[in-house]
């Protein structure tokens, strides 16, 4: 059987992989100090929503697991 010798191609970059570096960049800053990494990503979140115009959204109401 032949060898292919096509090299892989290179895997698309999506925005979860932007996001992805964003946080470990944001972790490397933040040196394990969860409070400081949360505050950089509040502002940073802020900062987008501002420039972008965009608004929060409302959390999802909670679910009950009742019994029938």
């Amino acid at each position: 059987m032949a060898k292919s010798h096509a090299s892989p191609t290179a895997r698309e970059i999506t925005p979860v992989d932007d996001v992805r570096r964003i946080r470990e960049q944001f972790d490397r800053e933040a040196g394990g100090d969860i409070r400081r990494h949360a505050e950089q990503t509040r502002l940073a979140t802020e900062k987008w929503i501002r420039k972008l115009g965009l608004k929060w959204a409302k959390p999802a109401k909670a679910r009950r697991n009742t019994p029938k």
